[in-house]
């Protein structure tokens, strides 16, 4: 045997040992309970510690699962976008010292409206927002909205932010090989294999997760202005110590309907204010009702800067070991954190997810480490407020959703083959796959046992390979998979009769078998090379399931290549070379 055949040898066995190794997970995979094996928890726990995490994955069509189609509301995007550039105006304006400035940015249509003495000044700063342009002037006044490529981009970036944002709490969830892209121009497609909570599900990837932290004005009385308010409003007073031990005193108006505050607080709030609502739960009373929170626009922080949320208790008394979310923030964040709680020491600072105020506690001191905590559900029982806890925590650290999304479409999968099926086309197949076996052996003797062996590890490295790159199994990646099975063996089949007919020119059996591998090698490349790129052109422009059988057919036909030309020559070199080949028995 020369070099070259040990070389060959030992590719080999290493191909086969490093296959059954990324195979093991799969095996494990498969024997959990099917209730169980999407549980990542349950999977870890019984994968050997030596094994590779990764593992084959059955499709949405073979064990059923949730699909959902996501849309982004890109629009409201864009429009909360100029109400942030209406805040960042409004400081460079101070920043600039440009005195007597008004700046309105309006959440219905995302116009920004610039009132100053001195407009000629004002533009000139306005210049420096390269993203908008000046829509209309009137007088002192300027509207601003957002350029359109401005718009284009803002909107593209809202739709990947959400895709990122969502795959990252899947992640976390701990779904095993869920399906999350990008769908259109402002929808996402999200499958979830395995999977049978709808509304969790809704629940977690729905929820927005904006936060922010805003400084409360209780110094302001303007709510005190609105005399005859609507029934099922009404004015009450908040009271607490503030600075140099002094009682401050401040109005906010109170009702049971969210909605009737929402609509009469509408366009409300003076300038450089908003007016967001708060939830109160008492305890006394046992009754929910809202109330309003005067908040100043231009200090305060976004929840951008987060780190890391966990589940934290509550031990201190009264509080009964409660559960509540702490949020830690990057070094940036801890900065402007600690700024903005020196800054306004025995004020109250705003913690404000999704537009709802959750709490405003007193700022006693400033908070130099960038860690806050958010407490939760004053009324629900500690197992629903741990609940709710470890969801929050969950989406804060996986990042917030850029805009606001929506349901478009909802299903509830079963899987497309029933069990009674699976189990059938299983059997089917195997006895296919033993047939061809059977015939190879029959038809070509040694050469088709040689050929079995390559088929064998011709399937075993094509699912090895995807259980490495944690690829899901479906109906089309079968089929791929079965067809990659078919080009093996014809290969084998190309090989085997031309070496037959080498014998039959009267060569000896070596080198027939060397003429023969040979010349049949650029027309076995041909075909696959052909398939191949049809496979890779599938891939590029399909989509679904359509990509899934393109992958299984591209991993197969590079498999094919290697166990139909250099494994089974390596095995019959072997017998040439101790002598136990004989054309008349063999071929």
């Amino acid at each position: 045997m020369d070099r070259a055949w040990y070389w060959k040898a030992g590719l080999i066995l290493a191909v086969t040992v490093l296959s059954v190794w990324a195979l093991v997970p799969s095996v494990t995979y498969f024997r959990l309970p099917a209730a169980e094996r999407n549980e990542a928890s349950v999977f870890e726990k019984a994968r050997p510690k030596w094994a590779p995490a990764k593992h084959l994955n059955l499709g949405l069509d073979l064990q059923g699962g949730i699909h959902l189609v996501m849309g982004v509301e890109v629009d409201r995007a864009v429009r909360e976008k100029a109400v942030r550039r209406a805040e960042e105006i409004a400081a460079e304006m101070d920043r600039k010292e440009v005195k007597g400035v008004d700046v309105k940015g309006d959440p219905d249509s995302g116009i920004v409206t610039v009132t100053a003495p001195d407009i000629g000044k004002a533009k000139d700063v306005l210049g420096e927002f390269t993203d908008m342009y000046v829509r209309r002037t009137t007088g002192n006044t300027v509207e601003l909205a957002m350029k359109d490529d401005a718009v284009k981009q803002l909107k593209e970036s809202a739709v990947e932010q959400a895709v990122k944002a969502i795959r990252n709490r899947v992640d976390k969830w701990g779904v095993s090989e869920p399906t999350i892209a990008k769908r259109g121009d402002a929808s996402i497609l999200v499958q979830l294999p395995g999977y049978s909570n709808p509304e969790k599900a809704k629940e977690l990837i729905g929820k927005t997760a904006q936060l922010e932290f805003k400084i409360v004005d209780d110094t302001d009385q303007s709510l005190t202005q609105f005399k005859d308010l609507p029934q099922g409003i009404t004015l009450n007073w908040d009271r607490y110590t503030g600075a140099g031990d002094a009682t401050v005193s401040s109005p906010y108006l109170e009702s049971k309907d969210r909605a009737l505050l929402v609509q009469y607080l509408k366009d409300k709030a003076p300038p450089g204010h908003v007016i967001a609502i708060g939830k109160v739960e008492s305890r006394t009373r046992g009754e929910t009702t809202y109330r309003s929170w005067l908040l100043d626009q231009k200090q305060g922080m976004t929840g951008e800067y987060i780190t890391d949320a966990r589940v934290a208790f509550d031990n201190s008394p009264g509080e009964g070991n409660r559960p509540y979310v702490q949020v830690s923030f990057n070094k940036t964040g801890a900065d402007l954190f600690g700024k903005l709680t020196k800054e306004n020491v025995k004020r109250r600072m705003a913690i404000v997810l999704d537009d709802t105020v959750d709490s405003a506690p007193i700022i006693q001191t400033e908070i130099p480490g960038g860690i806050c905590s958010i407490h939760l559900g004053g009324l629900k029982p500690i197992n629903e407020v741990l609940e709710e806890a470890k969801d929050l925590a969950l989406v804060l650290k996986s990042g917030a959703l850029p805009a606001p999304v929506r349901i478009l479409e909802e299903r509830s999968v079963g899987a497309s083959l029933g069990p009674e099926l699976i189990r059938r086309g299983s059997m089917a197949a195997l006895i296919g796959l033993l047939a061809v076996l059977v015939f190879m052996a029959l038809y070509y003797r040694f050469s088709g046992v040689v050929a079995d062996i390559a088929l064998v590890l011709n399937g075993l490295v094509v699912l090895a390979i995807m259980a490495a790159i944690n690829s899901t199994l479906t109906l089309p990646g079968i089929a791929g998979f079965v067809l990659t099975l078919g080009m093996a063996v014809d290969a084998n089949v190309l090989i085997n009769e031309r070496i037959r007919e080498e014998l039959k020119t009267g060569r000896n059996i070596v080198a027939a078998v060397k003429t023969g591998y040979e010349k049949v090698f650029w027309t076995i490349f041909d075909g696959h090379v052909t398939a191949l790129v049809a496979g890779f052109v599938i891939r590029a422009y399909g989509s679904g399931p359509v990509r899934g059988f393109a992958t299984t057919l591209i991993i197969g036909l590079l498999a094919s290549m290697f166990t139909s030309i250099v494994v089974t020559r390596a095995i019959v070199e072997w017998f040439i070379s101790h002598g136990r080949l004989h054309k008349a028995v063999s071929f």
